[in-house]
């Protein structure tokens, strides 16, 4: 998902600024002689002039006209046409054609943009010769980048009236109507006004546009110490497509769920609450746009190379997730897939729509109810694993006799070898060992907490490990438990102690368990005022500072430890994980008693894949 959207640029399409670019395709004319068997006659004048002579091309001879592509079809430049003859294209269809190109020539349409340049002419245009024998059939390229099957009778379905006929410059068929223009994925949100609210955003300017490619182009004078471009390539540009796939490609196959314009505002309305920036966020307005919509779309699209008609009968993997379960395991961390949906042609599944539209590169799903769950797309669970690099933010520190910092508690990595009993039950194998630095006082460590939605519910737990999971024979001392509080700071809200009793709103101490990974519950179902997400200013970043509460007397007693051992911090939107302290009765699991966690209604906990979603304690 975007954050902060900044210099993220996916090439598409290769477009010209004028048809004269394309002469640098060039073949030689005598190799395909010999290709076309009977017929390598070839008749005095070019394509232009045969189209033009021929009264039965002449309403097709308008629009080539009109759209000056008659330039081309009259030069050294090799080409197939296919020329619709009037029988089946009227004059009123060309004058509304031309009608049309003229508008949007007035409201100043780059030529490569222009619908009936593309739609119509080039779509009966193809470069090179395109010769066809009586058996057989050939894929061809047409000039819009279009992909049509010509065999001895039709072209993509269209029956050929005249075929093979050779030019100067290329070879004609005459058809008995026209091709029919197939819009890709990109193409088609475009033209239904149903997604109009989806093409406004995968429209915007701001993502989509053209960058001018000097390498590409060809260069002529030199005015005032500037080159000047006798013909300027552009290449497309849209910086969407790094999370959509490229939809845009006719070489791709793509599935896409694409939401109406009453099912987009509808979730307009509901995510831009969860992306609630703080006032003083830099592009706060901008952030709040992009990253609620990307929400809607990213996880939207399908590779049908992933996803064959089989797959999806067990699940989904769209463009935004990670398709390696160990990539998958590290981005996010164990149990978690997020972008990967169950049952998707299922009842109220991600892929079971009502509208389903064919594409030249796939297929639209037009979505008028959204059964994409957010739990499984970009409301995800927040894990702070205490021993990365940047969770820790500071250590407790104390001014000694002489007037310096102190720091008053000692940060130790520990690791859980594969012989340890605790093996695979620490997240990531691994923590964080607090040792007491100064020995007559509390003493704490504060936390990063970053990305967190706003307005979502989250269940909050600070994970402990026990001594034992880095040392098998640790004493009894060493084991005792530890009493801490935790403190939460975030942007608009005043700093929240955790727990609180849910009856009286007093705050609570926590207790580790000797001797267990333990999941202490901090908050249930708690809602930030203000999101952090992509948020990279350090005063507006939520904190979790986690202090011992051990007093003297205790510490003698053996009571209490100040030593904390934090495996890590979990921010769960609620009810999308279910916690429970006993396994089910599973022979995969030998009864062996834990946490599991899975998300809600997603997985059959029998299911043998189920094994890789829980941690034992």
């Amino acid at each position: 998902m975007i954050k902060k959207i900044k210099n993220i640029i996916i090439a598409g399409s290769l477009c010209c600024g004028t048809v004269a670019a394309l002469t640098a395709c060039t073949e030689t004319w005598d190799d395909h002689y010999d290709s076309l068997g009977d017929t390598n006659v070839v008749h005095g004048g070019t394509l232009w002039q045969a189209i033009k002579a021929d009264p039965n091309l002449s309403n097709f001879a308008k629009v080539v006209e009109a759209t000056d592509f008659a330039k081309s079809l009259d030069g050294s430049q090799v080409f197939t046409v296919f020329a619709p003859t009037n029988d089946n294209f009227s004059d009123a269809q060309a004058q509304a054609l031309i009608a049309d190109y003229q508008q949007q020539v007035a409201n100043s349409v780059l030529e490569e943009d222009n619908t009936v340049l593309k739609e119509f002419v080039q779509n009966h245009v193809a470069l090179y010769t395109h010769s066809i024998a009586k058996e057989g059939s050939d894929s061809i390229v047409l000039m819009n980048g279009k992909y049509a099957v010509l065999n001895s009778s039709n072209i993509d379905g269209v029956p050929l009236v005249t075929k093979n006929q050779l030019y100067g410059n290329g070879v004609l068929y005459t058809l008995g109507k026209q091709v029919e223009y197939l819009p890709n994925v990109f193409e088609y949100i475009r033209k239904d006004a149903d997604l109009d609210s989806l093409r406004s955003f995968l429209y915007n300017s701001h993502y989509y546009y053209k960058e001018f490619q000097p390498s590409l182009s060809v260069p002529g004078s030199i005015v005032d110490g500037k080159t000047q471009y006798l013909d300027s390539v552009f290449t497309q540009r849209n910086e969407l497509y790094s999370y959509l796939g490229l939809i845009n490609s006719e070489d791709s196959s793509y599935i896409m769920v694409a939401p109406t314009n009453e099912v987009w505002r509808n979730l307009i309305d509901e995510y831009e609450t969860y992306f609630n920036y703080p006032d003083g966020i830099e592009e706060r307005d901008s952030m709040v746009y992009t990253n609620s919509r990307l929400a809607i779309v990213n996880g939207t699209t399908f590779s049908g190379t992933f996803n064959t008609e089989r797959s999806l009968q067990d699940s989904a993997l769209s463009e935004s997730c990670l398709k390696n379960y160990t990539m998958r395991r590290a981005a996010y961390g164990q149990p978690f897939e997020y972008y990967i949906y169950k049952n998707p042609l299922t009842a109220h599944g991600a892929l079971n729509q009502t509208d389903l539209v064919t594409c030249s590169n796939g297929q639209i799903r037009k979505a008028t109810e959204w059964n994409i769950d957010k739990q499984m797309a970009f409301c995800q669970c927040i894990i702070v694993e205490a021993e990365d690099r940047n969770s820790i933010k500071e250590l407790s520190k104390v001014i000694d006799n002489h007037d310096d910092s102190i720091t008053t508690v000692t940060a130790l990595s520990r690791y859980v070898l594969a012989e340890n009993k605790y093996y695979n039950r620490v997240w990531g194998n691994s923590f964080v060992e607090f040792e007491p630095a100064v020995a007559t006082v509390n003493h704490s460590v504060t936390f990063n907490i970053p990305n967190v939605l706003s307005n979502v519910g989250y269940d909050i737990y600070l994970v402990t490990a026990p001594a034992l999971a880095n040392d098998s024979n640790a004493t009894e001392a060493q084991r005792i438990p530890t009493l801490m509080r935790a403190t939460l700071y975030a942007p608009g809200m005043k700093s929240e102690i955790m727990p609180r009793n849910p009856t009286t709103g007093k705050t609570t101490n926590l207790v580790t368990t000797p001797d267990a990974v333990d999941y202490l519950l901090l908050a249930s179902d708690f809602k930030f005022d203000r999101c952090t997400y992509g948020v990279e200013e350090e005063a507006q970043q939520v904190t979790l500072k986690v202090e011992t509460r051990a007093t003297q007397t205790q510490l003698r007693n053996g009571v209490y430890s100040r030593t904390m051992r934090i495996d890590c911090i979990l921010l769960v939107p609620h009810g999308s994980l279910e916690v429970v302290d006993e396994l089910p009765g599973n022979t995969d699991y030998q009864g062996q008693p834990g946490v599991l966690m899975y998300p809600h209604g997603k997985y059959d906990v029998t299911d043998p894949r189920f094994r890789f979603w829980y941690m034992l304690r």
